[in-house]
């Protein structure tokens, strides 16, 4: 009996290989209805001197059923990734530039949102700013499905985040 019990244990999960996609067609606005976004160890940390990072483990959930594939300029879904900060009068923070900001495909391919939880880890730069060590700052992140057009634009937002200046 022992035996059999490993072989049972992945039966009640569904292979992602063999996982359906849902394939959205070019310029159609891409179905997020079912993706959720979270984030975790989200943290400011001081490099060195006026260098500051922002990290974070964000996971994408997708619950459709299928993979969600759509035409993209992008390589990666990081480079969906919009970050916004603000202190605690509300007044915006800086990003600096991540590696490769910017570039894209020659083409557009299909990118895909996989079935089930996919996490990853954000990392990028901010701009000095003169805030006293432990001021809240907000963090607000969103990943959105490109679009040419903005109303056919679909976006997932994760609860916002407070975190301490270093």
């Amino acid at each position: 009996m022992a035996v059999l019990l490993p072989g049972f244990s992945s039966c009640g999960k569904p292979d992602p290989s063999k996982a359906p996609v849902i394939n959205t067609p070019a310029g159609a606005k891409v179905d997020l209805s079912k993706v959720s976004l979270v984030l975790a160890n989200t943290r400011i940390t001081r490099v060195n001197g006026d260098h500051y990072v922002l990290d974070f483990d964000y996971t994408v959930h997708n619950q459709a059923g299928a993979h969600i594939a759509f035409l993209c300029l992008y390589n990666e879904m990081d480079d969906l990734i919009e970050v916004n900060l603000s202190d605690k009068e509300g007044h915006d923070l800086v990003l600096g530039r991540r590696p490769l900001d910017g570039l894209t495909l020659t083409a557009p391919r299909h990118l895909r949102i996989p079935i089930g939880e996919t996490t990853r880890s954000y990392t990028v730069p901010l701009m000095p700013a003169l805030h006293e060590k432990g001021d809240p700052i907000s963090v607000r992140v969103r990943l959105h499905a490109p679009s040419r057009y903005d109303e056919l634009r679909s976006s997932v937002e994760a609860p916002t985040t407070q975190v301490p200046w270093p």
